[in-house]
């Protein structure tokens, strides 16, 4: 009679088993889940930069701060995500990559239209603003420079458009007897570059 228990025992815990696999298997076949997964591969990533994810309106829906340098892997699930068209965003210090993907009906697939934005440099000497930006794609560039009056607003003091520009370097001159604080906004590829300096 023991050794029926025994084996009894033995049986129903190798079905439970058996079953709890067949379950776990199944609904990882047939909840779609699978399909609704990505693996992002990113080469020299340095600590500090940023990942984004973000919808085609904009709006963050994923950030992270790199804490390691090197090849970082990562796989996302985007099964809660409805269908449409999304971005990763790898910010460098120079630079940002624009990777999108897809989501469609249970699957998520990358875009062929990799983007590399280079970001605006600006540097401030001798009551000049050297300003240097790389828009190989030829889009429009509107730069704005700013002075901080009296009541802390910035007053737009000089404005200039960029077309079917691909390498942008101006040099602005200040006035030596005017100073305080700065801004300058470049406006390109969608996206804003603000710096502040002070003369």
């Amino acid at each position: 009679m023991k050794k029926i228990m025994t084996l009894s025992i033995c049986l129903l815990v190798a079905a439970t088993s058996f079953a709890s696999d067949f379950a776990r298997n199944t609904s990882s076949n047939f909840d779609g889940r699978k399909d609704k997964e990505i693996t992002l591969t990113l080469d020299n990533v340095e600590i500090g930069q940023q990942l984004y994810i973000k919808d085609n309106k904009g709006y963050i829906l994923y950030n992270k701060t790199f804490k390691s340098s090197g090849s970082v892997n990562s796989t996302f699930d985007f099964s809660t995500l409805p269908n449409g068209t999304y971005f990763f965003e790898h910010e460098k210090s120079n630079q940002i990559k624009v990777i999108p993907f897809n989501v469609k009906t249970g699957e998520v697939t990358y875009s062929p239209d990799v983007k590399v934005i280079f970001k605006p440099v600006v540097k401030i000497k001798d009551h000049r603003v050297y300003l240097s930006k790389l828009e190989l794609d030829k889009t429009d560039v509107t730069v704005s420079l700013s002075f901080e009056n009296e009541i802390n607003d910035y007053k737009v003091i000089h404005t200039e458009n960029f077309k079917n520009t691909a390498n942008i370097q101006r040099v602005y001159s200040l006035a030596e007897n005017v100073s305080g604080n700065y801004k300058v906004v470049i406006k390109a590829d969608g996206k804003e570059f603000v710096e502040y300096f002070s003369i």
